[in-house]
């Protein structure tokens, strides 16, 4: 539970009124968090009222005031209004977590509410509980209401259960007034929808959450996300979305992430209206706009169909930031006990502080007991811990060690302690924009005008045809021009299958780009061992010759005659890597198969063959792979 904060008093003679119920239910504790954690969705399904939000406090501007605390306020069964200030969520992800709030006038002074998740048979037994004191004798009338939101806590796991034992695809309970839907109109653009190469069972699952979802479940989609509860493919729910965009069921929205926190700060309608930069209000920093982590891909139910109000409930709960593992408020000079046991490195950070100290698995505690006190204490702008685990990346801490948060500074902080790796359920621009379908449905989506993203990582696919000059010369200009014209064709076809997309063709050859380095090699392998039949099948004889070659690196997104396309090193040397290719196979550098998933690189049908040369524009030589196999090599004589 968390401790108390020093508030408006409460009348003396009125003791707190606490009330706590529990439930065994047969699930783990992982997927009871993920049911609770969302705390906009559980407030909002079971009749909290929406709550409005106040903005961050500038420190600036008023010294005293505490930047983490938002004043809030709300209409208690839709005509009572209620404000008090609401601090942040403590939580520890999959055991816990609680919300204070102080109320500026009325019978109550102070709430907790929270949840504690402690596993057992058959799965995991759920304590909610809330925790009021009354500011006058007039508070003790409000037990009935307490208890009510308890109770509906665990009345929303029960309905969750229920639907699936019901076999929904969705199970998790929504609001039971029922949303208005334009039928007529949904009908028709989901006939328009059915007519695209999706599947049909997830066009009936999208009508279902357009017909019966919550509002919250229809706006700021996240299709991974969406597939992984759907236990559906992400690529094929990601193209469902995009189909049902362009049927008119759904708008796109560009939502700018904050590389700290992890959650939407803007949002602009097209690549065009991305800013530059934006800011965090909560974390209190500027950041640069980038396609790989700060441009995520959402979507929202297109307001003909059904308008879904953009109402909060709840704006600090646990799933809001996914990726922290525990999140404490600490008074000044405050310790708090923190048992995480995170199974590889994870850091340790302070909101609106720079600062990170990373924190990595050690070696189990020597001395005896089940661990030792591990105290981290935070001071200066610095999370320190002791002298003997401090290593030079960070700190180690033993296993089984009790880890204690101590805040030795005059003000309050909020300490995280959050996984490096960023979500994979984030569909991002960097990801989207590669993809084949994304470029055909939404050409349109472009950058503005001399705009340009930075991309850490793309893969870079370019293909040429061997012999066009030939070609031409021995077919005339029409007959040679249809082959090459139908090559691109499935050039195309493959590169989509592989999950990448054609950026431009240039003459005979094709630059594409990819997300994943290992789809860029598979597909270029694959186009490779195709080709020759393909070739037969459009009685192309003699079979077209194609050369390959694949790289990845860090790159820049731009707009160039009307199309999103990349440029630098790495585009320069990825078709540097292509002119080494002999025909028939595919050529790659060596650091950079290293880099492949080994399955592709040491397949047991290719033949890997090293080479080193000099690439032009380069100072030194290259280590280079030749790529080949029995059905790639090209026919001779």
């Amino acid at each position: 539970m968390t401790p108390a904060v020093r508030g408006r008093q409460p009348h003396m003679k009125d003791q707190p009124i606490r009330v706590e119920r529990e439930r065994t239910y047969p699930m783990p504790p992982a997927e009871a968090w993920r049911l609770l954690a969302d705390t906009d969705h559980l407030n909002r399904t079971i009749g909290l009222p929406a709550v409005e939000f106040s903005a961050p406090r500038d420190p600036g501007a008023d010294p005293r005031a505490d930047p983490l605390i938002r004043r809030a306020r709300a209409r208690a069964f839709g005509v009572v209004p209620v404000r008090w200030q609401e601090f942040p969520f403590d939580w520890i992800r999959e055991r816990r977590y609680a919300v204070r709030r102080d109320f500026e006038r009325g019978p109550i002074a102070t709430m907790e509410i929270g949840i504690e998740l402690t596993p057992s048979e058959p799965g995991v037994t759920v304590r909610s509980y809330a925790e009021a004191t009354p500011s006058s004798p007039l508070g003790r009338l409000a037990r009935s209401v307490i208890t009510s939101s308890v109770d509906d806590t665990l009345d929303f796991c029960d309905r969750y259960l229920a639907r699936q034992r019901a076999g929904l695809a969705d199970p998790v309970p929504v609001p039971r007034a029922r949303p208005t839907v334009h039928r007529a109109e949904l009908d028709r653009r989901l006939a328009r929808l059915a007519a695209a190469p999706v599947p049909a069972g997830l066009v009936a699952r999208l009508k279902e959450r357009i017909c019966e979802g919550s509002d919250d479940q229809l706006t700021g989609i996240r299709p991974f996300a969406l597939a992984d509860v759907w236990g559906a493919d992400r690529r094929e729910v990601l193209r469902l979305f995009l189909h049902a965009t362009r049927a008119g069921l759904f708008e796109l929205r560009w939502e700018l992430m904050c590389p700290t926190c992890r959650v939407p700060k803007e949002e602009a309608g097209t690549l065009a209206k991305l800013p530059v930069r934006f800011h965090c209000d909560t974390c209190g920093i500027a950041y640069d706009v980038d396609f790989d982590q700060r441009v995520e891909l959402r979507f929202s139910v297109h307001p003909s169909i059904r308008k879904a109000t953009g109402q909060v409930y709840c704006i600090g709960g646990p799933l809001r930031t996914p990726h922290i593992l525990a999140q404490q408020y600490l008074r000044p000079h405050e310790d708090r006990q923190v048992d995480i046991a995170p199974a590889g490195p994870v850091q340790l950070r302070t909101v609106r502080s720079a600062h990170r100290l990373l924190l990595t698995p050690g070696q189990a505690s020597t001395a005896g007991g089940s661990g030792r006190d591990v105290t981290i204490t935070y001071s200066a702008g610095r999370w320190v811990g002791p002298h003997s685990l401090m290593r030079e990346n960070g700190l180690a801490v033993p296993a089984g060690s009790h880890l204690i948060l101590r805040n030795q500074t005059n003000g309050p902080i909020l300490a995280a302690i959050e996984d490096l790796a960023w979500a994979a359920e984030a569909a991002t621009a960097a990801q989207v924009t590669t993809l084949q379908e994304f470029r055909d449905l939404f050409s349109s989506e472009v950058l503005a005008p001399g705009q340009q993203l930075a991309v850490s990582h793309v893969a870079f696919l370019f293909s040429d045809l061997k012999g066009s000059t030939r070609l031409y010369e021995g077919l005339g200009d029409a007959p040679a021009y249809s082959r090459v014209s139908r090559h691109f064709d499935f050039i195309r076809q493959a590169v989509s299958r592989g999950g990448g997309g054609i950026v431009k063709t240039m003459g005979d050859g094709v630059m594409c780009a990819f997300y994943r380095l290992d789809d860029a090699l598979g597909t270029a392998i694959r186009i490779q061992q195709e080709v020759t039949a393909w070739c037969r099948a459009q009685d192309i004889e003699p079979p077209l010759v194609l050369k390959v070659g694949v790289h990845h690196g860090p790159a820049i997104a731009m707009t160039a005659n009307g199309n999103l396309d990349y440029f630098g090193r790495t585009v320069n040397l990825a078709a540097r890597v292509a002119d080494q290719s002999q025909g028939g196979d595919v050529v790659v550098l060596r650091d950079v198969l290293r880099q492949a998933d080994s399955s592709i690189a040491h397949a047991s049908s290719l033949t890997a063959e090293p080479f080193t040369t000099r690439l032009r524009g380069l100072d030194e030589d290259q280590h280079l792979i030749r790529l080949t196999g029995a059905a790639t090599r090209p026919a001779r004589g």
